[in-house]
């Protein structure tokens, strides 16, 4: 009889902890995607700023592009801002290219 009772104890122990780990698992990928989804949105903004065309910036989605893991906006804005001259779409293809 105690036998059954610590087994049944080991296993909603083992349920909680497999719970508690898939919930911080699913955590830990929205804070990426809203991390992604924020540098996005810095490199539109600093597109943006330099005078993109609206027309070429209203193709890029950030809702729809958080996939991205967010090292590779740093390395879109990053490359913008070593070249001024770089766009938007350069400067995602350079990064793609390296990543």
């Amino acid at each position: 009889m105690k036998i059954k009772q610590l087994s049944r104890q080991v296993l909603v122990v083992a349920g909680l902890w497999l719970a508690a780990t898939s919930v911080s698992a699913n955590e830990s990928a929205m804070a990426e995607e809203l991390w992604s989804e924020n540098y996005c949105e810095q490199a539109v903004s600093l597109a943006k700023q330099r005078g993109e065309s609206p027309e070429a910036l209203n193709m890029v989605s950030c809702r729809l592009l958080n996939y991205y893991q967010p090292s590779y906006w740093q390395c879109v804005i990053a490359a913008m801002q070593a070249d001024s001259s770089m766009k938007l779409d350069a400067a995602r293809e350079k990064c793609l290219a390296e990543y």
